[in-house]
């Protein structure tokens, strides 16, 4: 049995606890990056909806506005209080829209078209508008519009919906069931899906 001496003994556990420190970096290290990546980047996102019918009494186009944030994170900026139709944009990308409404009627027997389209920055885009004929009370029916389209910082986004008959209860209906979530009168998603 050999005797170390104090100074070797300091040697051994010192080459030994660097042994210990290289193995733990080796196993940890590979974990590392995608630690990090996962914390740093939030896709700018969000869900928004409105849980109040939209009927127009007038049939030129207004604001869609949004009561409720169902998701939202730091890249989309949106009050469901002051400009509830304003959706606001926080960071340059290719981002995909799609505004979903419950169009129908609850009075009225003129057959109704509701229109629904987006703008940005108060123009319309091109190619976003939809259309839905209801003619009969309580017959519903979902329109989307939709678009991927290049957006910057501080863009906003509104949709937009028109109909053809004043003051016979059609437009975006937010139907509420008690056993069942709500149908909200439109659905807006947006997220960045690239730069």
């Amino acid at each position: 049995m050999s005797i170390l001496r104090r100074n070797e003994k300091v040697v051994t556990l010192g080459v030994f606890a660097l042994g210990l420190a290289a193995m733990f970096g080796i196993l940890i290290a590979p974990l590392a990056p995608l630690a990090f990546a996962q914390m740093a980047a939030i896709t700018p996102a969000a869900q928004l909806s409105h849980t109040v019918s939209l009927q127009p009494n007038v049939t030129k186009p207004v604001y869609v506005p949004m009561n409720s944030n169902d998701y939202i994170n730091g890249g989309i900026t949106h009050s469901d209080t002051r400009n509830p139709a304003d959706v606001i944009i926080n960071q340059d990308g290719s981002y995909l829209i799609v505004a979903a409404g419950q169009v129908g009627k609850t009075s009225g027997s003129t057959t109704c078209n509701v229109d629904l389209w987006l703008r940005q920055n108060g123009e319309h885009v091109a190619n976003s508008n939809t259309r839905a004929s209801v003619e009969t009370v309580n017959d519903t029916i979902v329109l989307v519009s939709q678009a991927i389209m290049p957006l910057k910082a501080n863009d906003t986004i509104n949709t937009v919906m028109s109909v053809s008959a004043a003051n016979q209860g059609c437009g975006l209906i937010n139907t509420a069931l008690p056993s069942e979530p709500t149908i909200p009168a439109i659905i807006f998603t947006i997220v960045r899906i690239g730069n």
